[in-house]
């Protein structure tokens, strides 16, 4: 399938498999979902590509283009959040400030590939139970929107 055939409901579904594998390997890795923990790097990386999927989701379903949501976001979180929301995502879900604080943590690691390369010097992680709330409403919402249905394994 050309990649111009890509759907919102595609994005969702895949979304939901990269949430889940964030959560199984944050279980099998000894993880906590508590707000004082963070996650493992890996376990970080699955989430943040699940939280991209959900927002390009939404802005494909909201009029975007392929090409769009590919070059114009990037991996930049924070970037397609704020697009999403000013297409109306904020009358679908709601975040709180712990949530949106521990994305703009996550982003700062993310959208620079820190979590994909080893790059050394001091570092802020994220605590991980704010972002697998925010993972986990963002997705149900966008899912319910373009048509996917949540289907969690873990």
């Amino acid at each position: 399938m050309p990649i111009n055939d890509t759907t919102p409901a595609g994005f969702a579904r895949y979304a939901n498999e990269f949430l889940d594998a964030a959560l199984i390997t944050d279980n099998g890795m000894g993880g906590e979902t508590k707000y004082g923990q963070f996650a493992p790097v890996p376990v970080m990386y699955l989430i943040g590509h699940s939280i991209e999927l959900s927002l390009k989701s939404y802005l494909l379903h909201s009029g975007e283009t392929i090409d769009d949501v590919r070059f114009n976001y990037g991996h930049n979180l924070k970037h397609a959040l704020d697009s999403a929301v000013d297409k109306g995502l904020s009358d679908h879900v709601k975040f709180d400030e712990i949530e949106l604080g521990a994305l703009d943590v996550l982003n700062e690691l993310y959208a620079t590939k820190q979590l994909n390369y080893i790059q050394t010097g001091y570092k802020n992680f994220p605590s991980f139970g704010p972002l697998e709330s925010l993972a986990k409403k963002l997705l149900e919402t966008v899912s319910g929107i373009v048509g996917w249905r949540v289907d969690y394994k873990h």
